[in-house]
């Protein structure tokens, strides 16, 4: 008897080859021309069909190719294992000539002595590399390189040039992601860089620090001494906050913006006070939150007062932020003015006119992507590309994203006038905000309604969903879209979780329990205190809980997505394609600080599967996320593809004008927190625009000269997609013919003769 695959949960209709091995249509196991046993056809059948389902397409390829021609199911298969390989094949003939070319650039740049380009390159080399750990240790010129570069950081950064060194420092970081030495220089110059453009004229930050108060940091670190997932090292948190200060006091543009830092006697009597706070601080042996809460206060109410007199909003803002650094990267401060938006993300809902906006960088405008489905701007004719130059008739260029939402944001059945620029004209639009709803179930096209598409093969009854967050309202709307498909006659589901970055824990857990069974686990959290240590099962069996199922992950998968794939996986319910996850399993809970609507996001649990392992990303890290069952890795050209796909998808109204490669400038449609922005997050997005544009490197400035090209030549392809189909093509024909001589019939042989 055969061996039972592993993957029980899912193609529980193998176990029906056990007792039909021995013979294929009442014919006994063929022998070969020397009398040896042969598999029969239903073997093979039987073996291919495991083959895909672990992802071994060449092995059923080879498998299936014993299997004589003329049996049209077979033949079908043996048609998409061809069409896949002859796939695989391009794509791996297009890497090999990305890779020697993006190796030949580096050189080039090398040559050249210009090392920040050459490091591009061979991130970009690294990407395409057959073995990415062997191309980093064991390429001498790779080797010369980093020697080189980081020579050269370490001068931009002796000359305070943070926009050199923070460029070499995060390719470095990028290139050898499981070296923390390179991400903590990264972070430095970041924060030096930060501060540097803070302050340049233009900036609004004064915006993002409005009721910012002392009391609500003081409250924050309480919290933190009793809540956080470990017992925090208040040392490390008292010395990183005041080393923000004496890094806030060198900053260039602080110094030219402040009169109290202009004055250098005030400006180093400050450092002075402060640096021999920090010397204090660092001979102490141990501290808790109330000593921490004892030198910042000092700090802030007294060393600023006397010395530099900056407004304190700023420096419990930038305190805080150092404050929280030695912990984990999802514990952070919500101040007032970020909270709304957070807010909106979470709720799946806020009051609004519908619009999702982003802020163009190059014009300094507020440029729309697409109108909402169903509210006040898709109705009054608003469409993706307009202009808003005014919002009730005051000019918005310059203002910051955030700021912009606020003000086209408000009270229920108020209205709103948006002047918006299209074509050379202006138009006027007079709206009443209403609440609008963020969708996130999608599917994977638009249909000539502008709804949503879900059967990716219709002839099979095959359907696609993707999940862009877990908000409250997630779970009702993707069971009321299951229950239409399944009066469609639903047979299969892809369930695309790729860039989701999560959500709510409670909208994960109730997701889940849509495809599994009673008492199943979905998740457990574990933290300090007991009440953190809860365990969510399913209470009763899932509507889709027998559904065949392929789950696509890639990268950006976090938290709650890994929560849902997990369990999938962990309970044999489906079958996880694509990348490995993120590696969030971190659990944040939300305490509200002051009646100024600030908040402390903090981490007070980790997440762990049914299999009993948390898998958080910790740094240096070998281990994190879930692994895909059938890994397909999509190299940077495929997701900009994706992307651009998934973002025509998404944009409603007549197409936006196409915009030639060599006319577009940093920061078009660089999407930023807006308005109805589909990029819900799990955890607020708490880094400012300066911190953003820091971390999008100046295209200009990236981009090679024309002389070393680097035109997209990859199809307008989901490869990840293409395999979830596959996979479940086949496990849907092979449980309708679990047996070839079930399709031998000439009513079967017509029906598995459709392409």
């Amino acid at each position: 008897m055969a061996r039972q695959s592993p993957r029980t949960g899912r193609l529980r209709w193998i176990q029906s080859f056990a007792c039909m091995l021995l013979t294929a249509n009442g014919v006994a196991i063929a022998t070969d021309s020397l009398g040896g046993a042969r598999p029969a056809p239903d073997e093979l059948w039987r073996r291919s069909v495991e083959q895909v389902s672990r992802g071994e397409f060449l092995g059923a390829q080879e498998t299936i190719s014993r299997i004589p021609h003329g049996l049209p199911i077979v033949d079908r298969v043996r048609t998409w294992l061809d069409d896949y390989g002859s796939d695989q094949e391009e794509r791996k003939r297009l890497d090999r000539e990305d890779f020697a070319k993006y190796v030949r650039y580096a050189k080039e740049r090398i040559a050249r002595k210009e090392y920040d380009y050459a490091l591009g390159w061979a991130l970009a080399a690294a990407d395409l590399a057959e073995n990415r750990d062997e191309f980093l240790k064991k390429t001498p010129w790779l080797s010369d390189l980093v020697s080189d570069a980081l020579a050269v950081a370490e001068k931009h950064r002796q000359e305070s040039e943070w926009r050199k060194a923070y460029d070499s420092y995060w390719r470095l970081a990028e290139l050898f992601d499981r070296e923390p030495r390179y991400k903590k220089l990264e972070r430095s110059a970041l924060t030096h860089l930060r501060l540097d453009m803070m302050f340049e004229e233009g900036s609004k930050w004064e915006e993002r620090i409005e009721k910012v108060r002392w009391e609500d940091a003081e409250y924050a670190l309480e919290c933190i001494g009793f809540y956080y997932v470990e017992p925090a090292d208040f040392k490390k948190i008292t010395e990183s906050g005041i080393e923000q200060m004496l890094l806030l006091a060198e900053s260039k543009s602080a110094r030219e913006h402040f009169d109290g830092l202009k004055n250098e006697d005030d400006r180093n009597d400050f450092i002075a006070r402060v640096q021999r706070k920090l010397d204090q601080v660092r001979n102490a042996p141990k501290l808790d939150w109330k000593d921490a809460v004892r030198h910042f206060r000092r700090v802030v109410r007294d060393i600023n007062k006397q010395t530099i007199r900056l407004k304190e909003e700023l420096i419990v803002s930038e305190l805080m932020r150092g404050a929280l650094e030695p912990l984990d990267e999802f514990t952070t401060v919500i101040w007032p003015q970020a909270s709304d938006e957070f807010d909106k993300h979470t709720r799946g809902e806020f009051i609004g006119v519908g619009i999702s906006i982003v802020k163009n960088r190059t014009t300094d405008e507020i440029e729309v992507v697409t109108p909402l489905e169903d509210t006040p701007a898709y109705r009054a004719g608003i469409i993706a590309g307009d202009i808003i130059i005014k919002v009730d008739g005051e000019p918005i260029k310059g203002l910051s994203i955030n700021k912009c939402v606020h003000i086209i944001t408000g009270p229920r059945n108020t209205k709103v006038k948006l002047t918006i620029r299209r074509d050379k004209k202006e138009l006027d639009f007079d709206l009443t905000r209403t609440k609008v709803k963020i969708q996130s179930v999608k599917g994977f096209a638009r249909d000539e309604n502008e709804k949503w598409k879900h059967w990716i093969n219709e002839d099979e009854r095959i359907a696609y969903v993707r999940l862009t967050s877990f908000q409250r309202n997630t779970k009702e709307d993707l069971e009321n879209t299951l229950a239409q498909l399944s009066a469609g006659g639903l047979r299969g589901l892809v369930l695309d979780l790729r860039g989701n970055p999560g959500g709510l824990l409670d909208s994960a857990w109730r997701v889940s329990s849509l495809f599994l069974k009673r008492g199943e686990n979905v998740v457990s959290t574990r933290g300090r205190h007991a009440n953190e240590n809860r365990r969510f099962d399913v209470a009763s069996d899932g509507a889709y809980a027998d559904l065949p199922m392929v789950v696509l992950t890639d990268e950006n998968s976090a938290s709650a997505s890994e929560i849902l794939a997990g369990a999938i996986k962990d309970n044999h319910h489906g079958t996880v394609v694509g990348a490995r996850t993120f590696g969030k399993f971190s659990v944040q809970n939300l305490i509200p600080l002051s009646r100024s609507r600030a908040k402390l996001k903090l981490t007070t649990a980790r997440y762990f599967l049914p299999s009993g392992v948390s898998l958080h990303r910790e740094p240096g890290a070998e281990e994190w996320g879930v692994d895909a069952d059938v890994a397909i890795r999509l190299v940077q050209k495929e997701k900009i593809n994706l992307w651009k796909m998934r973002r025509e998808a998404d944009r409603l109204g007549p197409p936006k004008p196409e915009v030639k490669e060599e006319e577009k400038k940093d920061g078009d449609d660089e999407a930023e927190d807006a308005e109805g922005s589909e990029a819900e997050k799990d955890d607020a997005d708490d880094s400012d625009e300066e911190t953003k544009l820091a971390e999008k490197e100046d295209e200009e400035e990236k981009l090679p000269p024309l002389e070393q090209p680097d035109e997209n030549t990859r199809p307008m392809k989901d490869p990840q997609l293409d395999v979830a189909l596959l996979l479940m093509r086949v496990q849907l024909l092979a449980s309708e013919f679990p047996t070839l001589a079930a399709a031998t019939t000439p009513e079967m042989e017509k029906q598995s003769a459709q392409p």
